[in-house]
């Protein structure tokens, strides 16, 4: 096991980006602690293994607690074990706290991206994708911290029905994306709409809004909707939008059409 708390295991300078993988036995745990030994890491990549968690309250290894980490960007790939990123009482403070980038993919037993409890005022871009047993990706409090959000995808997730989701149907509280420009929404066969709840949501720079192979999907809001700069509904990467004087009108149009497969290739991130 990686983890160590021993008093010669000094902190590590140099290192800014480190990918760990291959972990499969079902009984490593993920290094936290040997990771604090990275003050000056910002990339971390980890792929391929067979951790169920990644960040624990209180976790098991706690050397090094004197030094901080501060992560940019954190990819999750083909960990098919994974049960959760952050336990729900996880404090994202410092490890977490000015994260840019998160991407997760390939995660199939992952429940949950965010627990209620985890705010990520600092994040830019949530990338999601094959993770099969997901059925939202956040919680309104978690949307209500996202104030730096600029693009936003999610792809191929059977089970998504929608992407925030309100624990009280009759909460008409408005949420604001205050920087999303670019959503991109892609082979979700379930998702019925960007929020069953009743939440108004306003998305003031959303310019680039892609809706394809999401044949549920009948609205995007069942609250009041405002994004003033947005013009289109794009159905396919290139060539093919639609707009019929707002997104929810549009969505409805688009779902007439919902025989049609298209073929899809996937935006880089």
């Amino acid at each position: 096991m990686l983890c160590s708390s021993e008093p010669n295991d000094g902190p590590i300078y140099k290192v800014k980006a480190l990918r760990l993988r291959c972990f499969h036995d079902e009984s490593d745990k993920f290094p936290s602690g040997f990771l604090q030994r990275f003050v000056n890491l910002k990339n971390l990549k980890v792929t391929c293994s067979s951790f169920k968690y990644i960040f624990l309250s209180g976790s098991e290894c706690t050397g090094h607690s004197e030094t901080i980490m501060k992560l940019g960007s954190l990819e999750l790939i083909m960990l098919q074990n994974l049960e959760f990123i952050f336990e729900e009482e996880f404090e994202v403070q410092p490890v977490l706290q000015n994260i840019e980038r998160l991407v997760v993919n390939s995660c199939s037993r992952l429940k949950y991206i965010f627990p209620s409890s985890v705010l990520f005022e600092n994040l830019l871009k949530l990338n999601v994708g094959h993770c099969a047993g997901l059925e939202s990706i956040m919680k309104p409090s978690t949307a209500s911290s996202l104030q730096n959000l600029k693009e936003l995808y999610i792809h191929c997730c059977g089970k998504i029905e929608e992407i925030v989701a309100s624990d009280d149907e009759n909460d008409a509280s408005e949420l604001i994306f205050l920087k999303l420009e670019f959503m991109q929404l892609v082979n979700l066969p379930k998702l019925r709409s960007f929020c069953k709840g009743r939440h108004g949501f306003k998305f003031p720079l959303l310019q680039k809004l892609f809706v394809i192979n999401c044949p549920m999907m009948e609205t995007f809001s069942h609250g009041v909707l405002n994004a003033p700069k947005l013009r289109a509904v794009h159905v396919k990467k290139q060539g093919e939008c639609h707009w019929n004087g707002d997104i929810n009108t549009t969505i409805r149009k688009i779902g007439t059409k919902k025989g049609n497969v298209y073929q899809i290739d996937y935006l880089q991130s």
